[in-house]
């Protein structure tokens, strides 16, 4: 073989390896982002499996891992606290019938960081996601917020949130409140729902919440609509949801739901 030769050989077999190099970190990455995005998806279905805990079988508290298994609202696999790479360990503080309200919080955590994934999370009873590159340490509610509608549809967040603040509801009146149930700004100091969900505008929806104090006459109430800040850019439904924790909503041209749009199946 001629040096010329020789000399393009090596260069295909350079070019080849350092496309073979870049591939293998493009499927890392990707790999790594999919990772995360179970995982994140992993802490919503306990989130949403510890909200439909406490307003039934839980009598005001939030389940283990097991527990949530054993109510058939979790599988198996996240059951037993590890899965898509991550560990997940959820801590919680009961009840006792006074006016300190029910605690938990989950953190998922790459067993390998860098090979399962990057970022540790953490879920509580708020609902906020939050998390960060932790060099495989556990994230706390200090770390970042991060908005998990960037990864999956608007709606289900909404949902979520609405089903967030239903319990945080039955929570507050169960306890600090006395029989009444409370505006953002109460729930929010009682740590029953996150900073940005109390701020009434998230996820490109803008949330109000009406509470109605109980007389002699007629008993404590409240209403949550939720309808997009940028009707058609933001989201297309507006939803209502009340005391009877059933949700309901429709296609209303930006305009709020209310009692008597239908109900929606979720």
């Amino acid at each position: 073989m001629s040096q010329k030769n020789l000399i393009s050989l090596l260069l295909c077999l350079l070019l080849f390896s350092q496309f073979a190099v870049n591939n293998n970190i493009a499927q890392l990455n990707n790999t790594r982002y999919f990772n995360e995005r179970f995982v994140v998806n992993a802490l919503r279905t306990i989130q949403s499996a510890q909200a439909t805990y406490q307003a039934t079988i839980g009598n005001g508290s939030y389940g283990s891992l097991s527990n949530l298994r054993q109510a058939g609202w979790i599988d198996e696999v996240l059951a037993s606290g590890e899965k898509y790479g991550y560990s997940f360990a959820l801590n919680k503080t009961d009840w006792t019938g006074g006016t300190t309200p029910p605690r938990y919080s989950v953190t998922a955590t790459p067993r390998i960081h860098r090979k399962n994934g990057r970022r540790s999370f953490y879920i509580d009873e708020s609902g906020e996601l939050r998390g960060a590159d932790k060099n495989g340490a556990l994230a706390t509610a200090a770390d970042p917020w991060i908005d998990w509608c960037l990864a999956y549809e608007s709606e289900k967040c909404i949902i979520s949130d609405l089903r967030n603040i239903h319990s945080a509801q039955m929570t507050f009146q169960a306890t600090t409140g006395n029989g009444n149930f409370g505006n953002f700004k109460e729930l929010s100091a009682a740590g029953l729902v996150g900073r940005m969900l109390a701020s009434g505008a998230i996820h490109g929806y803008r949330y109000t919440l009406t509470s109605v104090v109980r007389t002699s006459a007629t008993p404590a109430f409240f209403k949550i609509s939720a309808i997009p800040e940028r009707y058609g850019a933001t989201g297309t439904r507006s939803f209502y949801m009340d005391i009877d924790g059933v949700l309901r909503g429709a296609d209303k041209n930006g305009e709020p739901a209310n009692e008597n749009d239908p109900p929606i199946d979720y």
